[in-house]
């Protein structure tokens, strides 16, 4: 088994600031919204929106130095589904078993943000061999 280097380290602490920052932007434009008024559906859709051009943005930029890899928005959307999937199945399983709702959506938030790690370093991101 590979051990984790500093690099691994360093990029893993980039890609929790990077979800920091999309969860905040999420967040602060849903309660900013919302208190002036804008009806919770809207305000969440876009705070969702705003988040998701930072997450995408900064994990292409910052975490996995991406520059322009082709598909790489398709792969990225597709995650996305994937992720709410996941997140919805674990939250609904983690009530089930009788966890209290914010236990069972930070254990969801927690296995969706390991996966997408993983995810985004060697399927999102990684760069595709050029075709002559």
């Amino acid at each position: 088994m590979r051990s984790i280097s500093g690099a691994d380290a360093r990029q893993f602490g980039a890609f929790l600031a990077v979800g920091l920052a999309s969860a905040a932007v999420d967040a602060g434009t849903f309660l900013t919204l919302h208190h002036f008024g804008l009806a919770a559906w809207l305000a969440n859709t876009i705070g969702y929106t705003l988040a998701f051009v930072v997450n995408y943005q900064g994990n292409r930029v910052i975490v996995f130095k991406a520059g322009s890899v082709p598909g790489a928005l398709v792969r990225y959307c597709v995650l996305v589904v994937f992720n709410w999937l996941v997140s919805t199945g674990l939250v609904q399983l983690g009530l089930m078993a009788g966890l209290v709702p914010w236990l069972a959506k930070g254990v969801s938030m927690a296995v969706v943000a390991l996966v997408n790690f993983g995810a985004m370093r060697w399927w999102v991101f990684k760069p595709r061999p050029s075709h002559p």
